[in-house]
């Protein structure tokens, strides 16, 4: 029983990485960025932080799933009512946790459905926290890069979210912007909010 559990925790894996298709961009360069595109720039924080030992990563490209959340986006607002399947994970953002990313997106709004935390792979069960969503990226038809602000998620010791709050720490974001992409260009500030 529990081979067969590690078989299907590892098959999942495989497929989120091939079949699920692709994750949004990172970018570290203007030019990686095309016409119709814009950065998008954030972070996302655990209340308290991920502990070392609250994850416990064995398998293959490992580094693809330590200290990292998948957020869950599309550009169509819905309610995941259940388990997220492999087409949710399309076009999803996946961010380091306490970190800022720079994702390249198509230049229209989209949605943050939810995310997903892997907290035990490759063990003898497949073991994940879920996050809520709802909140929409409100990007503008001129937008090249965008501020969306940081989004703590405070928790309890079972992964229960306790509270959700958007900060703007834009000043810390528009430094390393500014360092990554050149001082000419611009940040406009573009905070989530509620999609409904």
């Amino acid at each position: 029983m529990i081979s067969r559990r590690v078989g299907l925790a590892a098959a999942c894996l495989t497929l989120l990485g091939a079949c699920a298709g692709p994750a949004r961009q990172d970018v570290d360069s203007l030019s990686e960025v095309g016409a119709g595109e814009t950065v998008v720039v954030g972070r996302i924080e655990l209340v308290p932080p991920l502990r070392k030992d609250e994850q416990k990563i064995k398998a293959l490209n490992s580094g693809t799933y330590e200290n990292r959340i998948f957020l869950l986006a599309d550009v169509q607002y819905r309610v995941l009512v259940k388990e997220p399947v492999l087409a949710d994970y399309n076009g999803r953002i996946e961010a380091t946790l306490g970190k800022n990313f720079f994702v390249r997106s198509d230049r229209k709004p989209f949605f943050i459905l939810g995310g997903v935390l892997f907290l035990d792979i490759g063990g003898s069960e497949l073991n994940k926290a879920y996050f809520p969503g709802g909140l929409k990226v409100p990007i503008q038809p001129g937008d090249r890069a965008v501020y969306i602000g940081t989004l703590k998620y405070h928790r309890n010791e079972f992964f229960e979210i306790t509270k959700v709050a958007i900060e703007d720490d834009y000043e810390r974001a528009n430094a390393e912007f500014k360092k990554k992409f050149g001082t000419k260009n611009s940040l406009r500030k573009a905070l989530l909010t509620p999609a409904k």
